[in-house]
């Protein structure tokens, strides 16, 4: 089945892609010049998921196609489909006055034309996006991507399409029966198989559940999520930016962000949460962007 999605203003795929193919072994998607492609749930199963750009029109092209062959594909899996994406690259926000708070201000002036339609990419399964920040825990990221891969390989889908495997995220159910002796063999620490199995839990008892954390307030969220053992704030308000998509969201204590903000603000190395909150004030309701960008640059 092909489709197509409107590209919106201030949008660009391939700076995205770049994002996406940025140096670390990925496991969950696969990236070349032109498309990314993955493997994703929908309710009714499986699908096989390629995204493209037109340069020709102002349009992205989708391919879906199922994975169980003796179903056809409905008009609710190409809507699913088209939130999925929507989701992932941010495509309903319109970054206009965002770019217009950036070249205000010295340090960040230059910043919309490097990082020119690059949108926040986000982690559109919450369950996902709480077990990376998990894994990615008091390590750096290579090394994390490394047994991300591990764990999925071994208990995500997988699906082979020209001499290439795809991997789904294992599902929270999947993942609570893992026994804990493999997992210590993937090298995950003790206290990080608490936490991925509390928060499978959390799932599986619908504790947490992303439909229902996008009716609340931020504060709500926060707090619905840290009281999970093994989600700390730093991680809830992570997940918050990434895949509850909240825009107010700033990564304090994170080590990215501090030599980010030396290096464009002039702070010292580890500045402090009201030097952090002074320095973002003036792009209220953009920080998590700013500190999307921030990210990004450090990639120079």
């Amino acid at each position: 089945m092909q489709f197509t999605l409107e590209k919106p203003k201030n949008f660009s795929f391939s700076a995205c892609l770049q994002f996406l193919n940025r140096g670390y072994d990925e496991c969950l998607y696969a990236v070349d010049a032109t498309a990314v492609r993955r493997l994703i749930r929908l309710k009714s199963g499986l699908a096989f998921l390629a995204v493209s750009d037109n340069k020709q029109s102002q349009k992205l092209c989708i391919s879906l196609e199922k994975i169980d062959q003796n179903t056809e594909i409905s008009e609710q899996d190409i809507r699913q489909s088209k939130d999925y994406i929507c989701d992932w690259f941010d495509l309903e926000r319109d970054l206009s006055d965002f770019y217009q708070l950036l070249k205000q201000h010295s340090p960040t002036r230059d910043f919309p034309q490097k990082y020119c339609g690059l949108r926040l990419m986000g982690i559109v399964d919450l369950f996902e996006a709480l077990c990376w920040c998990v894994i990615g825990q008091q390590i750096n990221l290579t090394f994390a991507h490394k047994i991300k891969t591990r764990l999925v390989h071994r208990y995500g889908d997988k699906l082979s399409r020209n001499k290439q495997e795809y991997y789904a995220f294992p599902s929270p159910q999947v993942l609570l029966k893992a026994k804990r002796e493999d997992l210590v063999a993937m090298q995950f620490s003790k206290q990080k198989i608490n936490y991925l199995l509390n928060i499978s839990q959390a799932f599986c008892d619908n504790v947490l559940d992303k439909k229902q954390l996008l009716q609340h307030d931020k504060a709500s969220q926060m707090a619905q999520l840290t009281a999970i053992k093994g989600i700390g704030p730093w991680t809830a308000n992570y997940v918050c930016m990434k895949s509850l998509r909240d825009m107010t969201c700033i990564a304090y204590g994170d080590t990215g962000l501090s030599s980010a903000l030396h290096q464009h603000f002039a702070t010292v190395k580890k500045p402090d949460k009201n030097t952090i909150d002074t320095l973002f004030q003036p792009f209220a309701g953009w920080e998590s962007y700013l500190n999307f960008y921030l990210w990004r640059s450090l990639s120079e």
